[in-house]
């Protein structure tokens, strides 16, 4: 695992200083640069494969191909092997240069025989040509600016900012967008001029009279299909063992999250059988009991006979806000495995977890059956009966929004749905998480400010990747939860939290093999359709019922998350009047002052939680304003430094 950066029409030594060393968190082992006449390029190594000899850049025998690149190539062994028959010669153990010499052989056809997270940078000198690539699922970040005769690239937007080639500026549609759904669209990022390097995807940046171009090209999508394996169940264990397997190589110490619920003790589970070495499982928890999930791990754990360490979130997460804000680039408010990492950065360099399973299986199955549900009452609704509903919809939320009061805005979802039920992707926006809380007109109304008016819905810019003809609403939701929301903002939130810590967080469930047989099996593998509402995962629970504890099964999906209310209560409230008192985000137009006022002013109370996860994410905001927009992007300071 390691941070990257550099450019392309842009030399200067101290620039590339400047960018790498905000990296280092990243790969704090090493640091290695190239540069010539056209490029430069840097990488932050934490070493993981070949220790003493993996350093990077790597470069070809001739020396005129070179690669600097972050994360894992777990077949590396394999494509090795097949590049020592067809002629290459190593240098090295290290799993990079497999990029150099898979290069040569294959092009950008190398890509596609990769499986693993990577985000990586390939020189070509001789061409004059630099390739910009990223894994299938989006593991591993990478985003890219073009200046002028530039292409600036890193692992993190902040490297980029710090090359002095994009002024901080909010990207308003991207933020509109953000604050609905707690991410940035596909392609974008939050700061004007930079974009983010779409999983699956690579930048081809040429040299054509004598200017630098750039263009995208798809390697490889999911292509969902119907055509399971005659034993499905037996297939996504034995699939996961072999990605497990895979996944353990290290020549550091590795370490398991472990929730206690089916994902993670899945892979525990596969990996006691792997190896005879003890196994370290993490898990984080509150005092409060509704959300606590320690007692669950502890039980799974005391069955694999791990060693199991445990930690406590004890009402000091707003004064690490700045910092994990700092290390996010994003004012987000879901940050709290950065906790988790930090305990396990004591122990361990490397962390495996259970990321992708839910998006793979159907794991967010209130979402999915309501889907199912609403595209139900859709075939069955005449046409006079559905546009009758929708206008009697729209009728009420229209009353809703000019005078209902915020306590009653939790009716919201239920009316919005009504009111869009003929819309397949503002039903997706609607149901995306319990972050949202009305349609795009509800934000234009109350929330946003002067600025954040007349932009695209978040629903147009999802309809930009559709699965196709002839899927159902509840395949379209895990497309796009697969292709959006995952490396968005789940994957995003792992990847920074970890490297905050110099952790390398892996996902077994991401591995090529897993992901295209998920991609094979229709969603009658994945829910029941028995029950009512069915259940979801079905297959995974089908395929790990023989070797987990019967009580895996009985958990409630919980998911990673604090207890909102609480929260409010002990700590938030109090931070976000100072911080929010006379803020940059409602003096910049950003965000309506009398919807803050009012929700300020009220007494917290369980019918104001949906209110106060956006709170939360203005308080991001606000902190994020003041570091990246308006400050000299000199890193976090105390909580207090951002009261105004």
């Amino acid at each position: 695992m390691c941070g990257i950066c550099g450019a392309v029409g842009l030399t200067d030594l101290s620039t590339l200083d400047a960018m790498a060393e905000c990296l280092s968190h990243r790969g704090p082992n090493s640091l290695g640069t190239h540069r010539d006449e056209s490029v430069m390029l840097a990488n932050q190594r934490l070493s993981i494969i070949d220790i003493d000899g993996g350093d990077q850049p790597i470069y070809n025998e001739d020396g005129d191909v070179v690669v600097v690149y972050n994360g894992e190539i777990y077949n590396y062994p394999s494509l090795r092997a097949e590049l020592e028959t067809a002629g290459h010669t190593f240098s090295t153990e290290t799993d990079t240069e497999v990029l150099v010499h898979g290069y040569e052989e294959y092009g950008t056809g190398i890509f596609e025989r990769l499986n693993g997270m990577f985000a990586v940078a390939v020189w070509d000198m001789t061409a004059d040509r630099l390739l910009l690539a990223r894994d299938r699922a989006g593991v591993k970040p990478l985003y890219y600016a073009s200046v002028g005769d530039a292409v600036v690239f890193g692992s993190e937007p902040k490297s980029i900012l710090k090359s002095g080639q994009i002024k901080p500026a909010i990207d308003e549609s991207a933020l509109q967008y953000f604050l609905q759904l707690r991410y940035s669209p596909p392609s974008t990022s939050l700061f004007k001029g930079i974009e983010t390097l779409r999983p699956g995807t690579y930048l081809d940046v040429r040299r054509e009279n004598g200017k630098w171009v750039h263009s995208t090209s798809q390697y490889w999508r999911p292509s969902p299909t119907s055509d399971p394996p005659g034993n499905p169940a037996k297939a996504v264990r034995e699939t996961l063992k072999r990605a497990v397997d895979r996944q353990l190589m290290s020549e550091v110490p590795v370490g398991f999250y472990l929730s206690g619920g089916l994902d993670t003790s899945s892979v525990v589970a596969m990996a006691s059988e792997l190896t005879d070495e003890p196994i370290h499982t993490f898990c984080m928890g509150f005092d409060d009991e509704e959300w606590d999930e320690r007692a669950d791990a502890r039980a799974v754990a005391d069955h694999f006979g791990t060693v199991h360490h445990e930690l406590s979130i004890d009402g000091d997460f707003m004064n690490d806000f700045p910092e994990m804000i700092w290390y996010a680039d994003e004012p987000k408010r879901n940050l709290y495995p950065y906790y988790v990492a930090e305990k396990m950065s004591e122990h361990v360099t490397v962390a495996l977890g259970g990321l992708g399973a839910d998006e793979l299986f159907g794991g967010y199955v209130y979402r999915y059956n309501r889907l199912h549900e609403l595209e139900q009452r859709r075939a069955v609704e005449s046409p006079s009966a559905k546009e009758l509903l929708m206008n009697r919809a729209t009728q009420l939320a229209e009353l809703q929004r000019e005078e209902g009061s915020l306590e009653d805005d939790r009716l919201l979802e239920e009316i919005n749905v009504l009111k869009h039920i003929d819309d397949p992707e503002t039903l997706y926006v609607l149901l995306n998480s319990t972050d949202v809380i009305g349609d795009h007109q509800f934000y234009e109304d109350r929330v946003f400010g002067e600025n954040l008016q007349d932009e695209m819905p978040p629903s147009k810019k999802i309809q930009n990747d559709d699965p196709g003809e002839g899927k159902s609403l509840r395949e379209k939701a895990l497309y796009w939860d697969f292709r959006v929301k995952l490396p968005d903002d789940f994957l995003l939130v792992e990847d920074r939290m970890s490297m905050a810590h110099s952790l390398e967080s892996r996902v077994p469930f991401l591995d090529n093999e897993l992901i295209n047989l998920a991609f094979r099996l229709s969603a009658s593998k994945k829910f029941s359709g028995k029950e009512d509402p069915s259940v979801g995962k079905v297959v995974l629970q089908e395929a790990m019922r023989p070797v987990l504890p019967d009580p895996v099964f009985e958990k409630d999906k919980q998911g990673f998350t604090m207890p909102t209310l609480p929260f409010v209560r002990n700590e938030l409230l109090d931070h976000a009047r100072a911080i929010l008192d006379s803020p940059y985000i409602v003096d910049r137009g950003l965000v309506s002052e009398s919807y803050l006022r009012n929700l300020l002013a009220r007494t917290p109370s369980k019918d104001l939680v949906h209110h106060y996860k956006l709170l939360w994410k203005l308080v991001a905001l606000e902190i994020w304003c003041q570091m990246y927009i308006v400050g000299d992007l000199t890193g976090p300071e105390r909580i207090e430094s951002y009261y105004t």
